[in-house]
């Protein structure tokens, strides 16, 4: 007879991976591996419940543990274990996974591959305003580039820093928005890091009644906020920080 507490199950295939479960998150994540015909690096691992741990004269349930496991192609596979090599040897303690999007898990749309790294006491990776994650990031594309080879963009985050980053840049976006219709006229942005000016133009690329554009060179380059029309008016918009001639770009 099987004990309840070893026995694994795996759930119906979900577009290019399983659900799993098991005694252990350890035991799911075997059971998915063997369904997928797959080995530990060529997947990417969702915790769907997390291990449990007994309080003081408690016996730890025998719930089980389930989780989602989906490949990923063999680029992303490739660019993880880079980086995890490069964090070795710098000898940060941390985890590297693939974050789950569009062309990082078994597609060759040519989407960015986007991998999230976590651990304690980060910051120093991060560096001052993102410097030293841009450089990271510049590095582990130029190491697997390969001469004649066009290969997907790495994009690197740390602790969700730049995900959060780019929410706070798309907040600002739509702030000054708001007052370039108001008043009717122009707003330049402090210059800014490429990934930023582009979230500025992706994030108003719908607004009819203002056009982006940016202007000189980098590292000095701006995003420049235009109204489509005469002012409309309207109460100024409660928004500290911004105001015209100073630094919008770095009040957040």
């Amino acid at each position: 007879m099987v004990s309840e507490s070893r026995v694994t199950s795996v759930e119906p295939e979900i577009e290019d991976g399983v659900e799993a479960r098991g005694a252990t998150i350890e035991e799911a994540v075997s059971t998915a591996l063997s369904q997928l015909g797959a080995n530990r690096e060529q997947v990417e691992v969702q915790v769907l419940s997390p291990e449990g741990r007994a309080l003081p004269g408690e016996r730890l349930s025998t719930g089980e543990r389930r989780v989602r496991v989906y490949r990923i192609d063999e680029h992303a596979a490739k660019a993880r274990a880079l980086l995890e090599e490069l964090l070795t040897r710098m000898e940060v303690p941390c985890r590297v996974s693939v974050r789950r999007g569009t062309g990082t898990a078994g597609s060759s749309s040519g989407g960015p591959v986007i991998l999230d790294i976590a651990g304690d006491d980060l910051g120093l990776l991060i560096g001052w305003r993102g410097e030293t994650l841009r450089s990271l990031q510049t590095a582990v594309n130029l190491m697997l580039g390969e001469e004649g080879v066009e290969t997907r963009r790495v994009i690197l985050d740390v602790e969700r820093y730049r995900a959060r980053r780019e929410d706070q840049v798309r907040e600002l976006a739509q702030r000054l928005a708001l007052r370039v219709k108001r008043t009717g006229e122009p707003y330049t942005l402090d210059p800014m890091h490429a990934y930023e000016r582009r979230v500025i133009h992706m994030t108003l690329a719908d607004d009819p009644d203002v056009t982006t554009e940016s202007t000189g060179r980098e590292p000095a380059r701006k995003v420049v906020i235009n109204p489509t029309g005469p002012a409309q008016g309207g109460p100024p918009e409660r928004f500290e920080g911004a105001r015209p001639g100073r630094s919008a770009g770095r009040s957040y």
